[in-house]
């Protein structure tokens, strides 16, 4: 058998599982494992969605009639059911041993992503083949026993298929020669291995849902008696970040006409009817909050849920899971501000669909902060260290501190026209204005604080040789006036600078510590 009919987001996952599967085979780029971290995402939600549905399934077989025929399909129903759990669970054990490292440590996020070895040290090593026989075995087994349980004339096909197996792949000859495992998880990353064995867990399911089927049919499940009525819940995502929203759909499994009331901690819910699937549904919304966090950065949490129906209450308790929110700040130099000057930021947090909610702070005597939009900021310090406090929907989630340093000390210039002086010619003669102007080599600093990177002089001494020292407003000198011949020379100190700001309520005259002086003289 093939696994029965297919729903379209069901084709969807699997073509695209296929298209990045091949794309691998090709041994394209690393950046497309990003997309496999999607892939599994959705995989494990449909993963969730399957299971129960055929948990449903198996209580309406067992709540069929009582003839021999529909005993025998209960008991069969019973045992895949207990087959397909089992394997699942070590399936999931096996991603996670994919997620950590031989010595325990586990590999989280961008790690996890970009993780190229993990997996094909743990499937294909020869030394200790062990994990990779008993994960073709266990699928071997799968197949094997659920056609000994149907008895069916055309039985499952093996789920360990290899290259040959797959129109893509036939005539790939760099696929062919391959084994099993080696077709699965040779040169392989880690995030496509997972997303493997989440492939290969929904495959499982489509085939107890098949079997299933057929076993309703056999016992003339469509004559359901509902004699146990559960309360399910129907998340958007069973891990959150914290501060963020749970959404989810509370109903009860066995739908019928009846008018259920409905409650989330204690309090009622209101309860429409979904205008998709027709069943009475109550709608669960709360903001998420973060509690004690284990060493995958994950806090455990639940809430209660109970249905009425007829005057029957049936509980439920909803365990989910909170992630910890981490920040990231993205400039070109991010882990290091410019002393009263705008740097600016972009700010986001991991898991948060948005960054509207996302807001900065810093103590008064550390500086201040700008938000400029949705996760924009500048951050202005005024000391050597800033400690900036991160808070999503008004609930600080971490403190990140950076240090400060003072904006770069110009170095002197004097410019000539549109060039910069000759020491070896001298200023022209008849030159009449040139220029002293501070000049700053730092590119990263013009180009990510371009608005505190105007530098002028306010003030400097004019010495010419042998005359009284002139004080000027400006770095503008005006040869014209001083008579100044071939070979005089003149020298330039006590030089003030100011720059422009980013904080325009700080104007353009902020003072720039520096030293600049020179000595020039009148070429011919």
């Amino acid at each position: 058998m093939a696994g029965g009919k297919e729903t379209p987001r069901q084709k969807m996952i699997g073509m695209m599982y296929l298209v990045l599967t091949a794309l691998l085979a090709l041994n394209v780029s690393n950046a497309v494992l990003e997309k496999f971290a999607i892939i599994d995402e959705t995989l494990v939600k449909l993963i969730t969605e399957t299971n129960a549905s055929n948990e449903i399934k198996l209580n309406s077989i067992l709540a069929s009639n009582t003839d021999a025929q529909a005993e025998a399909a209960k008991a069969k129903a019973k045992e895949i059911r207990e087959l397909t759990k089992s394997t699942l669970t070590y399936l999931d054990e096996l991603k996670k041993k994919m997620s950590t490292e031989a010595d325990g440590a586990a590999i989280e996020g961008e790690e996890l992503v970009l993780n190229t070895n993990r997996s094909e040290e743990l499937m294909l090593d020869h030394q200790k083949p062990e994990e990779g026989i008993e994960y073709e075995k266990r699928l071997t087994d799968y197949v094997n026993n659920l056609n000994k349980i149907m008895g069916l004339k055309t039985p499952f096909e093996k789920l360990t298929k290899k290259a040959e197996d797959y129109e893509q792949f036939k005539n790939n000859t760099n696929q062919l020669d391959k084994t099993f495992l080696q077709f699965s998880f040779e040169l392989t990353p880690t995030m496509g291995a997972i997303a493997t064995v989440s492939q290969m867990q929904t495959e499982i399911l489509e085939y107890e849902r098949t079997a299933l089927d057929t076993l309703f049919a056999r016992a003339d499940a469509k004559t359901i008696k509902f004699n146990k009525v559960v309360p399910m819940v129907r998340a958007e995502s069973n891990t959150l970040v914290a501060g963020t929203e749970y959404t989810a759909d509370l109903f009860i499994a066995a739908a019928s006409d009846e008018e259920p009331e409905m409650f989330f901690e204690g309090g009622p819910v209101k309860v429409d009817v979904d205008p998709v699937t027709g069943i009475k549904m109550g709608k669960i919304k709360f903001r998420t909050s973060g509690g004690t966090y284990d060493k995958n950065g994950l806090a455990e949490k639940s809430f209660k849920v109970k249905i009425n129906v007829k005057g029957n209450p049936y509980e439920e308790v909803v365990r989910y899971k909170v992630a910890r929110p981490v920040a990231k700040f993205e400039s070109e130099s991010a882990s290091t501000l410019y002393l009263d000057c705008g740097n600016e930021m972009t700010v986001s947090v991991q898991g948060l669909p948005d960054a509207s909610g996302i807001s900065l702070s810093a103590p008064a005597d550390q500086g201040k902060v700008v938000q400029q939009g949705a996760g924009k900021f500048v951050l202005i310090p005024t000391r050597p260290q800033m400690d900036v406090r991160v808070s999503v929907a008004g609930a600080q989630i971490e403190v990140k501190s950076f240090k400060a340093k003072g904006v770069p000390m110009p170095s002197a210039k004097l410019m000539v026209g549109n060039g910069e002086y000759d020491v070896k010619r001298g200023i022209p003669q008849g030159t009449n204005i040139v220029r002293f102007v501070p000049d700053i080599s730092d590119e990263t600093f013009k180009r990510n604080n371009a608005k505190d990177a105007s530098y002028r002089v306010v003030s400097m001494t004019l010495q010419i040789t042998g005359k009284t020292p002139i004080t000027l407003n400006s770095g503008t000198i005006e040869l014209s006036k001083y008579g100044l011949k071939v070979n005089d020379s003149f020298s330039i100190y006590n030089v003030q600078v100011v720059r422009s700001t980013w904080d325009p309520n700080d104007g353009d005259n902020k003072p720039v510590p520096a030293n600049l002086s020179g000595t020039y003289y009148v070429g011919k």
